[in-house]
């Protein structure tokens, strides 16, 4: 009962609201609310802003979904076998998932400075023009791709990890008799066998990849120019700043519908892939 009642209290009593906000022009202080029934949606397809916010969060999620589930599942093969070290190689890369966003993400805004960054001392040893990272309209949302690829790529290995330890070891014995090389298994026992933890991380790094904010929030505040906003930055500065709220609960409502969608088409997909021992 008290997790039924602290889940319907922060979790389904806040949707509900905001729901029932997206129809309304909200007054929080007045405490005044106008109805307005489709509007604030209707008001979105005009907002350029949202629109850039929408296709720069997508953006980031292929990137992060993509990218940090193969490094995680390579990694993983590499470090479930007997290797000298491989726990502390773990550790290493287990670490940054662990680390609170926001602490990490101003470290790396120091290493991403375009005048002494860390990076930009790196590409200036290697003859390389520097670049302008976060300061960068070009740069600034590859920046933060990067720093959650790398925050997010130690979870993934660990799920991984967990998945390869349930294949059976007959299989890539079987295979060895066979003549498969470590390519041949890797591709045709180990990501197969691994269909069901793929599924799981993908769709977990798709619904935290659409609600990212942490790391946009304090590395570039979605600029410059609005060239690294993202879908929960724009309902922050539409409810917080703009006191916007029912044009605020509209978007969160799209946002909600988007993680819907893509969530049961990657279900429905998964399912031709998936292999049964």
């Amino acid at each position: 009962a008290p997790i039924v009642i602290l889940f319907g209290l922060f979790r389904v009593y806040p949707s509900i609201e905001t729901l029932i906000f997206s129809f309304f022009d909200v007054n929080i202080i007045s405490k005044t609310y106008t109805p307005v029934g489709l509007a604030n949606f209707a008001r979105l397809l005009d907002d350029s802003s949202f629109m850039l916010a929408m296709k720069n969060t997508l953006l980031y999620a292929v990137y992060i979904v993509v990218v940090s589930t193969v490094i995680g599942m390579v990694l993983a093969s590499i470090f479930n076998s007997k290797m000298k070290g491989a726990g502390v190689f773990k550790a290493v890369y287990f670490a940054p998932f662990i680390t609170s966003t926001v602490a990490a993400a101003v470290v790396w805004g120091y290493l991403y400075d375009p005048k002494f960054g860390l990076f930009n001392m790196i590409l200036r040893l290697l003859s390389l023009p520097p670049r302008g990272w976060i300061a960068s309209s070009e740069d600034a949302l590859m920046s933060i791709i990067i720093f959650s690829i790398w925050k997010t790529v130690g979870y993934n290995m660990v799920l991984f990890i967990a998945g390869l330890q349930n294949i059976s070891k007959d299989f890539y014995e079987a295979a060895t008799i066979d003549g498969a090389g470590p390519i041949t298994k890797f591709f045709r026992i180990t990501v197969p066998l691994l269909a069901p933890t793929t599924i799981f991380v993908v769709m977990y790094n798709t619904i935290l990849s659409l609600k990212v904010f942490d790391q946009v929030f304090v590395l570039t505040s979605g600029g410059p120019a609005d060239a690294s906003t993202v879908i929960v930055l724009q309902i922050y500065k539409q409810a917080f700043e703009n006191y916007q709220f029912g044009y605020a609960a509209a978007m969160a409502f799209i946002l909600f519908i988007i993680i819907i969608i893509l969530t049961i088409l990657q279900f429905k997909a998964s399912k031709k892939w998936e292999v049964t021992l």
